[in-house]
């Protein structure tokens, strides 16, 4: 069983399949999962607790120097905040960003070839630089954060950062539409690439100790088809709205928001 507060709960992603059953009014939630599944849902992240060999292995995470573990974060925090937006729980500067009509699920891709390299290797690298503005790989957009605290883990560096940029949106007003201009990219822009209806795929980078030498570690996430100024970051309206036009449907078993 998991205790969390009702509003937190319905905008939470619970993902790894599995379905959602009311126990009480008071916001005791259980949630039946295949296996030994289990499911921790905070206000600010999602913790998923995988008995071993549970999270699908990768091949190129000799590439970007991820574990699986850490790909996995990666992805599933991203589809937590674009299931915020999709739903209409999304934090903004005047209460709650519009939800969208056709947000989707994003996925995890360190193996397309970019030139000679893949973007794994490519997103690796580029966190290793060491100096901002750390250049996005052509074709992508990226995000970076820096952390001066040395004895955070990779993990915790990671979460943090997916963190920081999801919650830009509280920085803006999102309730008339949501273009790539103004405040949204001034103040926002990171928010705008987590969650932009034009991404489909994601992939980053945490540096181990290569940027030692200057006191920090970075994380670096990169996504496909950037938006450019005055693009549309997300279409407004009802939410799910527009997912059969995807021919997708909204995923109203994991807490709805998303097109899938």
């Amino acid at each position: 069983m998991i205790f969390c507060d009702r509003q937190e709960f319905q905008s939470a992603a619970v993902g790894w399949g599995g379905s959602i059953s009311l126990l009480s009014s008071a916001g005791h939630y259980t949630i039946p999962s295949a296996g030994e599944r289990k499911y921790f849902v905070s206000a600010c992240s999602i913790r998923i607790l995988l008995i071993a060999g549970d999270i699908p292995e990768r091949t190129c995470t000799a590439e970007d120097g991820m574990s699986n573990d850490l790909q996995a974060i990666a992805v599933d925090m991203h589809n937590y905040y674009r299931r915020l937006v999709g739903s209409g729980w999304a934090p903004d500067k005047s209460g709650y960003a519009s939800p969208a009509t056709k947000m989707t699920a994003v996925e995890y891709d360190c193996d397309t070839k970019v030139g000679q390299d893949s973007i794994g290797k490519l997103t690796k690298e580029l966190a290793a630089t060491c100096a901002p503005p750390y250049q996005p790989t052509q074709g992508y957009s990226r995000n970076y954060h820096v952390e001066k605290d040395l004895t955070k883990s990779r993990t915790e560096v990671l979460k943090e950062a997916i963190r920081k940029w999801a919650e830009q949106s509280k920085l803006v007003d999102l309730d008339n539409g949501v273009l790539f201009d103004g405040d949204v990219e001034t103040y926002a822009a990171s928010f705008a690439n987590v969650v932009s209806e034009q991404t489909t795929k994601i992939v980053c980078g945490v540096t181990e100790n290569e940027c030692q030498k200057q006191g920090f570690r970075v994380a670096v996430c990169q996504y496909d088809n950037p938006i450019y100024t005055s693009d549309t970051v997300y279409t407004a309206g009802k939410t799910c709205s527009r997912c059969n036009a995807l021919g997708l449907k909204c995923d109203n078993d994991l807490g709805g928001g998303l097109c899938v």
